[in-house]
């Protein structure tokens, strides 16, 4: 089930929901977890980072997709930080791909490549979607297949940024970046 936001509706009275839920019972994983996350979204990153700590510091908040999912919004509240905690998300949660790819994307942007390719073939390897909440669509498109071959041209291991390119483009193919980045993979294995 997939669930999609009525964009006719105002979803203003959120905030300040949850933000009284939080005062109500300050014990609540569940309200902590989703109280940072409506920061986040509202680009109050030094609220958002106090509150997804607080969440992962509670006894109770024990999921690990939610624990994962604070950390990687924490990564991208304070950047100097993010490889941390992109690190923590894996290991708190290693079988989603969520996390993977975001240290894939820390890393692309990093020019990083050994680890990007590391990242990006590690999300691959988890081939089972999760049926939780949490998961983006994102880290089930093009996006993990891009990142593994792009890292792999940059290590010269040409044929499979072909096949990790190849595959980014099956997901995407009117995306004209992917269909010249293929011109890139086949040039180079000439």
């Amino acid at each position: 089930i997939h669930h999609y936001p009525d964009l006719t509706k105002s979803r203003g009275q959120y905030l300040p929901l949850l933000e009284l839920a939080v005062r109500e019972d300050p014990t609540d994983d569940r309200n902590a977890h989703y109280l940072g996350r409506e920061y986040f979204y509202h680009g109050r990153y030094a609220l958002a980072t106090h509150e997804l700590k607080r969440h992962l510091g509670l006894p109770n908040a024990r999921w690990a997709p939610e624990r994962a999912k604070s950390m990687r919004l924490i990564a991208k509240c304070i950047p100097e930080e993010s490889e941390t905690w992109f690190l923590r998300a894996c290991a708190e949660d290693p079988s989603n791909r969520d996390q993977w790819v975001d240290l894939a994307q820390h890393y692309y942007e990093k020019n990083n490549w050994p680890q990007c390719y590391a990242a990006a073939t590690r999300a691959l390897t988890i081939t089972e979607r999760n049926l939780v909440y949490i998961n983006e669509a994102t880290s089930w498109g093009s996006l993990p297949w891009d990142l593994a071959a792009i890292s792999a041209y940059h290590l010269g291991l040409f044929k499979s940024a072909l096949e990790f390119g190849t595959t980014a483009l099956e997901c995407s193919p009117q995306d004209e970046r992917l269909q010249a980045n293929m011109k890139w993979y086949n040039d180079a294995l000439v």
